[in-house]
């Protein structure tokens, strides 16, 4: 058999591609095959002098939207070095309307799942013989078919996920889990919408998997199927079986709320271990003509009901809107915004809508207007709802949230700031925010993030916008950090304040005077902020003082 290498460009280190693990465990001489992984921040020239250094007769490629164009890069350099080396892309990036690559160096494109496919057009090369092979696309055998790959048939074979090679960063990586294909829904800007039968494994399949599992190291596990309560009898199954015996991970998938049924809901909220589960929930929107539009039926009651009894439950939640939708103005993504906001998840991802190849919206995109970029990752840049530069405000809006909330750097300075109705909305805020992050420095220091709060709160109270922005900012930190707002302590004032803490057994009187820290803070009413740090200048602790200095109280972190 030829020498094959299987090969990516994952997002980041803790990632890894489950897909290249399919197909290796399904090669029918596993010799001959090898597997190399990169990060998209690695440079193609380096990456194809390092597949070069295999000396592959075979490159396959798996392919996403956020690799596309280094994969595409690295293929030139390839093929310039080496005109034999025969190159066969795949995945959800290639699978559809992406014939141009066999212009720019690519032998074959796999169209979908390719566990069969692939190795059965390789097998062509070796006998030498040129014929169509199902799920393969070359010049002189166009196919678009969409080839999927029996599960039952892939349940034969030893499975992917405990590799050798995988076994000294199990406990840094994600664990990448498939207990079903195919999505149940027809969202017309979801790739996932085109495989509509979903596909189980077999549970007595995933049970020896997660048997197996338990007494890994690993910790952090994500599962790829697309909608995990698809099959709610299914699902729970699963659950109560990594509830109960997989007491050292965690899981992380993806649910549609408004559909989890209430049996789900219960076990999730009261039985399940504390932190054991994580989710995602895409909501898109809240705008009913806008989610018929875009083939979503969505109960948007039952859908703020499910996320409240989870948030209630202390469930760790990622949900996202997507910004760019049809008959969705800057006003009514607004609405969206502020009622996912307002629900308060544990994160929350304002995605841009993309006009992925092989969907029905992308199909759609005259009729809708939609101006977007014509390579990866086709962000819509406007449409007959969102002129270009409220999109572009929209980008450094969500920028924001990234930076600002799901980081936690600022989150209870800007619940502080809602709270105190400084700003009319959360959405209102986030844009101001993002406008501002784009005018820190590159690379900035973290205390830069915190400045940028100033120009947005010059009309409030300086003492208190102050105590509010050091609250956070001492509670960010292991180790003193940047001082950055104003001296509103004296130093008579600060001596004061540490006698007073003294007295009042906080601390020695060698780690007060000469570690302590002594600023204005806000805990509902005026008083002072005593921050101490250890005689290395690390791990703080705070106290509320009063203003009267009469009282003195240890605040929470």
């Amino acid at each position: 058999m030829k020498k094959v290498l299987l090969t990516t460009c994952n997002a980041k280190y803790i990632h890894k591609n489950l897909a290249l693990r399919w197909l290796y465990t399904t090669a029918p001489h596993k010799e001959c095959v090898t597997i190399r992984e990169y990060t998209i921040k690695e440079q193609e020239e380096w990456i194809a002098q390092d597949i070069l250094s295999v000396q592959p007769e075979v490159v396959c490629f798996s392919c996403y939207i956020w690799n596309i164009q280094l994969i595409r890069r690295v293929i030139l350099l390839l093929k310039q070095q080496n005109s034999d080396l025969h190159i066969l892309v795949g995945g959800p990036e290639v699978s559809y309307e992406s014939y141009d690559l066999l212009d720019e160096g690519v032998d074959a494109i796999s169209i979908g799942e390719g566990e069969q496919s692939v190795w059965e057009y390789i097998t062509m090369l070796e006998e030498a013989k040129a014929y169509p092979v199902s799920g393969i696309y070359t010049k002189q055998y166009p196919n678009t078919e969409y080839r999927k790959t029996d599960l039952a048939w892939l349940e034969r074979f030893e499975a992917p996920y405990f590799m050798e090679m995988d076994e000294a960063g199990m406990d840094r990586q994600y664990f990448y889990l498939e207990t079903s294909r195919g999505c149940p829904y027809g969202c017309t800007y979801c790739l996932s919408s085109a495989d509509r039968a979903v596909r189980m494994f077999s549970m007595e399949y995933i049970m020896r998997i997660l048997h197996k599992l338990k007494d890994s190291r690993v910790t952090q596990v994500k599962l790829l199927d697309r909608t995990f309560n698809a099959d709610p009898k299914h699902a729970l199954q699963i659950a109560r079986y990594m509830n109960e015996y997989c007491t050292h991970q965690i899981f992380q998938f993806e649910i549609v709320a408004e559909t989890l049924s209430e049996e789900l809901l219960q076990f999730f909220c009261e039985e399940a271990v504390p932190g054991r589960f994580r989710f995602e929930i895409g909501v898109q929107s809240f705008h009913t003509r806008t989610l018929h539009a875009v083939g979503r039926t969505q109960n948007n009651e039952r859908l703020i009901e499910v996320i409240q009894r989870l948030k209630a439950s202390g469930a760790v939640m990622h949900v996202d809107l997507i910004a760019g939708l049809p008959y969705e103005d800057l006003n009514l993504f607004q609405v969206s915004f502020d009622t996912l906001f307002s629900l308060q998840a544990s994160e929350l991802q304002l995605g841009i809508l993309k006009l992925l190849k092989g969907t029905k919206l992308r199909s759609q995109r005259e009729s809708y207007h939609f101006v977007f970029q014509e390579n990866a990752p086709y962000d819509v840049r406007a449409s007959a709802w969102l002129k270009e530069e409220e999109m572009q405000r929209i980008h450094a809006c969500a920028e924001a949230v990234e930076k600002f909330w799901n980081s936690a750097a600022c989150r209870s300075v800007i619940t502080a700031i809602l709270k105190l109705h400084w700003y009319e909305s959360a959405f209102a805020l986030f844009m101001d925010l993002g406008q501002e992050y784009e005018k820190l420095p590159r690379p900035y220091q973290p205390y830069e993030l915190f400045r940028c709060f100033y120009p947005l709160l010059n009309t409030q109270d300086e003492r208190l916008v102050d105590a509010i922005l050091l609250m956070q900012y001492y509670r960010n930190f292991k180790q003193k950090p940047h001082r950055f707002t104003r001296p509103w302590v004296t130093l008579e004032k600060k001596k004061e304040l540490l006698s007073f803490a003294l007295k009042q057994g906080i601390a020695n009187q060698d780690t007060l005077f000469r570690y302590g820290v002594a600023d204005i803070g806000y805990c509902g009413e005026a008083g002072y902020q005593l921050v101490l740090y250890n005689r290395h200048q690390q791990y703080p602790r705070q106290w509320f003082i009063n203003e009267e200095m009469t009282e003195i109280k240890e605040m929470t972190r």
